[in-house]
Order: structure tokens, then sequence, then C-alpha cells
């Protein structure tokens, strides 16, 4: 039995802990050591002057008085702790789990032992046991700010986005000052795409810790996803300025001057990127894909296309490491690709047989299948996927299809990816059986729409998502189709069957496409109508006596050689022409471009042409309600938007283009026994556009049979029960074919 203390053990003991406490290491160091040299067995001076020791920087002493400190009292949870600590500092990582871990065992409610153990197992990359021992520390201390943290991101890391949200948002609401809190919270929305969030607490983070590049990255980030990249280039900028060599920054300032328009810029920080990290997938996938949204000229198009195909070349011989490759696949989109002119159909396919190499190769357990169509018995089970179930033109063209399908012969699974749901998404959830908002890992969506057995899935807009791309290059449904929700083909081998309208395909047509092409009747949909525009107020745009011209259609669709065809339409029409700005760095480029054709005409830029801000929908609809006439673009034409046009009564001028992403709006005139406002060629297209601006009484008269006739285009009784003719017919011929 050990004596108790005598009194000069006691009066040193005292001094000790003061000297301790003033930060007089020294003084209280060497009266540790005394204490423990008068009272030898007495575990807490061996513990305090192993703490004095780490203080200093004597890790090694440290270690060697927290032993002799755990030696006499192995149950003293802070000692095995402080030991821990100190064999971290020293690099002997196993030694100080196995302490962290003999802590637990005495307390298993200890909190920062559980917390420390969490760090060294996800140092160690082993997530699991980190997780649990995160969870062990909030057991102990719900409350734990950087254990609320540290589980969180170990989540988010992990695509296991629902399950970060709990600890990432309780960290934030107990830390509203905390630029970690804010900015950590900020990643995962940025990760669920809630976009608008992300951004402002990514700049309360700036404003709380403005020396942190990693919160400036995700306020950059936070803007370029939200469709801001103009303003999103000041802060990434920043990004970069404080953290030069940290690659992932100036990929993502790239992003943002591609976007903007600024490719010559966008290729530096490209190049950049890739020389911090030479090996790093993303890098080499964005650089290789990379095309400019507003090409200079035609032949910087020819070569942007060019360059794509040796990029995709160059991908398929290496496409990086599995795991990161498939996330390239899954985040990496093209979709600037697709409004450059040229026949697109062999260079997606090669696309898609990138993009499927990479999923078998990463998922080679969902390659195949192992049940067949229609073996379940009962209604038929067919699925759709969409990130644009809100009010978008995706919505717009198909939320017919969902609602439309007999829920006695059908059972409808929709899932939505996005984040804007608003009114036509709750209506449409409403509407159908099974509908769900996915917001785990991309391999929770795969296994989920797997284990829902389906015996169609369609994907309504594969090229607007590059996560639906990587979906449809893996085998989640017998029969897989694609709708034109993004208009082009997706090259994919999975993919069976391409849903488009009779109306929209030329004759060739289905030498267009690597899918079996479906054509449904008319336009393949019953579109919704335009809502009603706004009270009609005279519009300060028009300049008197001129006629007044819209172009709706994003900048990036309007070609170089279009330029030529605007500049004479306002050559011989003395029009005023309307753009839309989408970007002002892309609207500043557009309108550079275009003001040299105009010059060229002998023309004064700032007198025939504006930009005008977005407004409200029902304003917008009133400015296209007061135009004389509305220009179509050629190669990818309108579609939303010449639904607004043609559905309120304004002409439309269109060419009639070789692939169905040219022919939409050729198509909804056909609908509409207008097809004399569809132009062969530019020629054609001049004459016909400066025609109808001086004949006023010809265009109203066009007007008036709009209106008259505009239901046609909303009005198809046939498209619905095609579709389900189809469907049936499908998932047939697959049952069939699997038990030959």
């Amino acid at each position: 039995m050990s004596q108790p203390p005598n009194r000069q053990a006691l009066e040193l003991f005292a001094k000790a802990q003061a000297y301790h406490r003033s930060g007089q290491l020294g003084l209280a160091e060497s009266h540790y050591l005394r204490l423990t040299k008068l009272d030898p067995r007495n575990g807490e001076a061996w513990h305090l002057l192993g703490v004095v020791a780490y203080q200093m920087g004597k890790v090694d002493k440290a270690i060697s008085h927290y032993r002799r400190a755990v030696e006499l009292r192995p149950r003293a949870a802070e000692m095995l702790n402080n030991l821990a600590l100190a064999l971290r500092a020293k690099g002997d990582l196993a030694g100080a789990a196995e302490q962290f871990a003999r802590a637990l065992q005495v307390r298993p409610e200890y909190a920062a032992a559980a917390y420390n153990l969490g760090l060294l197992q996800e140092q160690a990359g082993d997530p699991v046991a980190a997780e649990r021992s995160y969870r062990q520390a909030l057991a102990g201390d719900a409350d734990a700010l950087h254990v609320l943290t540290n589980l969180g991101n170990l989540l988010r890391a992990q695509g296991r986005l629902a399950e970060a949200e709990r600890p990432l948002a309780r960290a934030q609401a107990l830390a509203g000052q905390d630029a970690a809190a804010n900015g950590n919270l900020a990643l995962l929305r940025i990760d669920q795409a809630r976009h608008a969030q992300a951004r402002e607490l990514a700049e309360r983070a700036t404003q709380l810790q403005p020396d942190n590049p990693a919160w400036w990255e995700a306020l950059g980030t936070a803007l370029r996803l939200g469709q801001d990249a103009d303003a999103a280039i000041a802060p990434l900028r920043r990004a970069e300025a404080l953290a030069p060599t940290v690659a992932a920054i100036p990929l993502q300032l790239a992003l943002a001057l591609a976007d903007s328009g600024d490719f010559a810029a966008a290729e530096a920080a490209y190049a950049r990127a890739a020389t911090l990290a030479p090996d790093w997938p993303r890098a080499r996938w964005q650089q290789a894909l990379a095309v400019p949204a507003v090409p200079a000229s035609v032949a910087e198009a020819d070569a942007a296309l060019a360059r794509f195909d040796t990029g995709v070349a160059a991908l398929t011989a290496d496409p990086g490491d599995s795991e990161a490759a498939f996330d390239c696949a899954q985040t990496v989109g093209v979709f600037a690709m697709h409004y450059l002119p040229g026949d697109h159909t062999a260079r997606q396919r090669r696309y898609g047989d990138l993009i499927h190499a990479v999923a078998v190769r990463a998922r080679p357990q969902w390659a195949q299948l192992d049940w067949t169509a229609l073996a379940h018995g009962g209604r038929l089970r067919v699925g759709f996927v969409s990130a644009y179930l809100h009010e978008h033109v995706v919505e717009r063209y198909f939320g017919g299809w969902l609602r439309g399908l007999d829920p006695a012969r059908f059972e409808r699974y929709v899932w939505y990816t996005g984040a804007s749901a608003d009114a036509r998404t709750r209506a449409l959830r409403d509407s159908v059986e099974h509908f769900a908002e996915p917001a785990g890992s991309f391999d929770d969506f795969a296994a989920t729409l797997r284990a829902a057995q389906l015996d169609v899935l369609i994907h309504l807009d594969v090229g607007l998502d590059p996560r639906q791309q990587a979906l449809a290059a893996l085998r989640l449904a017998p029969v897989q189709c694609a709708a034109y929700g993004h208009p082009l083909g997706t090259g994919l081998a999975t993919v069976d069957y391409y849903l488009s309208g009779a109306a929209l395909e030329p004759a060739d047509a289905d030498s267009h496409y690597r899918e079996r092409l479906v054509r449904l009747p008319g336009l393949g949909c019953a579109p919704r109508a335009p809502a009603t525009p706004a009270a009609i107020a005279p519009t300060d745009l028009r300049a008197p006596g001129r006629p007044l011209l819209l172009c709706l259609q994003n900048l990036i669709k309007l070609p170089p050689a279009f330029d030529a065809v605007l500049a004479d339409v306002l050559s011989a029409s003395g029009g005023v022409l309307v753009l839309l700005d989408r970007s002002a760095g892309i609207s500043r480029r557009f309108v550079a471009r275009l003001s040299a054709a105009l010059q060229a005409r002998g023309l004064d830029p700032a007198g025939c042409l504006r930009i005008e801000a977005a407004r409200p929908y029902a304003d917008y609809l009133a400015l296209v309600q007061q135009a004389d006439l509305v220009l179509d673009s050629p190669g990818f034409s309108g579609g939303g938007t010449s639904l607004d046009a043609l559905g309120i009564g304004t002409p439309v001028v269109t060419f009639d283009g070789r692939f169905a992403r040219g022919r939409q709006t050729a198509a909804m005139l056909r609908q509409l026994d207008l097809a004399e406002l569809i132009a062969a060629d530019d020629a054609a297209y001049v004459a016909l556009a400066t025609a109808l601006l001086a004949d006023a009484p010809r265009r109203e008269a066009l007007r008036a049979r709009l209106q008259a006739r505009a239901s046609a285009l909303f009005d198809n009784a046939d498209v619905v029960p095609a579709l389900e003719q189809f469907l049936v017919t499908a998932a047939r011929a697959a049952a069939d074919s699997f038990a030959r």
C-alpha cells in the first residue's frame, strides 16, 4: 500500500503547477523532476513532467515520462491519450493508435481520444474505422465541432452526401462565425448542386478567413456551377494567387474562363494545372476535351474539333487510373462541342466508346444483367432519369410522357438528379408511383436503378448531364433508351433506342445514330404551351421606323458562318437585332465577332445591335410578342425558345438542318403548316427575312395563322399511345432475345 505524500512533496507539486500555469516551463520541469525523485511512484507527476517536456518540444523525453506515468496508472485515459499524441508527433503512428485505443477501452466516452484515433485511421486510409471512431467521439460529445467537421468531410469524400449533411450542417449551426464550418458546408452544397447556398456560405468563409485559398476556390466553383462564370473568375484568381501550387485551382479557373468565352486564357490555365499535376486524370480530361464556346472563325471551330478528336484518341489510349477516369466520365461534359458545326456522328461514337470502356473497367459488375425484361410479371416497369425536371425545356418536352403513361399498364419510376426542384417537379412527383431525388454517391444511385429491376430505362437528357452519360454506359436495365433533351445521339453501345419525333428526322436519319432510331409521331412529344405574356408596354429597343428582330438562342449556338447572314439581313432590312445576354464574357466576344461582319457592310454595330439582359419569363414573352421577326439559328435550332415565339404568334425564320438538332424549329413550322418560313440555304434565309420585314400585312397574316394553329404544337394525342406501344414492343423483344 502506497504511503500518502509528505508535505514537501505537496509543496513541490503546488509550485510546479504554479510555474506550469504561468508558462515558466523550465522551472516547472525542474520542480516536477524533484517531485518524481522524492515520490517516484507519483503517476501524476510523471504525467505532468511529460506534458511540460512535450510543450518544450522534447518529444522523446515526453514519451519516456508518459510511459512511466501509464506504468504507474495504466487505467488513466488522459495519460494514455497524451502518450499517443507524443508518439504521433514522433511519427510512430501504429504506437499512437494503440494508445488511443487503450484510452478508449478505459473510457469509451472519451471524445478526444476517439477523435484522435479517427484522424490516424483516416490518414492510414481506413475510412471505415475512422468513421466508427468519429461517431464514438460524437457519442461522448455530440457538439464537438472538429469531430462533426471531420466526419462530414469523410462522408462527403465517399460521395455519401445525404449522410454528410447532418454533421456539416450541425457544425455550421454551432459555429456560424467559423470560416471552416461555413466553408466545409459550402463544399457539400457544391457537391449537392445547391449552388446558391454554396455561394452564400463560401462568401461568408472568405470574409471570415480571407487568406484561405480553399474558400475562394469554393466561392468561384459555386459561382461557375451556378451559371455565373464571369463572376467566378475573380475569386478563382485570388485562390490561385494564395495557393499557386494547387493544381485544382487553375483547373477550376480554366473552366470558368472557358464558360465566359475566353478560351485563350482558359488554355493557359489548363496548361498550368497540367504542369502542376501531369498525372492527374481530371486535368488531362478537361484539357483534352475543351473547345471554345465562341470560336473566332470557321477555321478556329474546325481546329477545335480536330483537337477534340486528338484528345479523345489520347484518352482512349490512356484514360488514367480506373477510379479517377470513371470520376472524369461522370463530371467532364462535352456540351460545347455539340454546338460547333459539323457531322458529329462518328465523333460522338468514339467518345461513347471511351466512356463505355472507362465505365465497364471501373464497374464490371454492372456490365451485364442477371434478369430479363418482364420477368417480374405485372405492370411494365419504366424508369426515367433527368436532371431537368423543373421549369426547363426538358420537362416542357417530356413531362407529358411521365404523366401520360397509363398507370394500369405501366409502373413509373422517376429519378430527379437536379437541384432546382419547383412546382413542376412537385407536380411530377405527385403524378407517378415512384419519385426519388437521389442524394448519395454514383454507386448508390446505380445500385438503386438496378434494384428497381426496370423493364425499360429512359435517360431524358444525356448530353446535358455527364453523370447520365456514365450511367447510360452501364447496363442497368434490359432496354435502355435516350430521349432528345439534348438532341444528339449518345454514341453509346449500351443505349438501345433513341426516341425522337418523325417531324424532326430527315429520311436518312437512321445513319445519324448508333442507337436504333424510334420516330414517335410529330415532335415525339406534346410540349407544354408558353405562359401568358406580360402586359405589353412599348419597348425602348425599337428604333422609330425600323423593324425589331430577335435572336433568342444562347450565343454559343451561333456559328461564325452565321455572322454574315445576320449582317446581310440587317443591311437589307435596316432592322435592329436584339440578342439575349446570358454571360457578359460570351456576349462581349460574340458582339466583337459579329461587329466585324456588320462593319464590313458599312453598318455601325452600336446602331443596329442590342444586348438585352435577362428578364422574368412573362416579360421576356412580352418582348418576343413585340418583335417583328425571330431569327432562328442554323445547325442547332431553337427548342423551347421557338415554342415560345410560335406559341404566342411571333413568326420565326429558320433553316432545314441536316440533323435533328438543326431541324427542331422547322419541324414545329411543318406541324403548323407554315413551311414557307423554312429557308433552304443562307441566301434564301436572307431573302425570306428581308421580304417579311418589308411586308407588315404579310407578317400580321402569319401571326393570325400562328395563333389559330398553335394548338397543333401542344396537343398531339398520338404521342403517348405510340410511346406505350414502343415500350411494350421493346420489352417483349428484349425478353424474347434473352430466351433465345
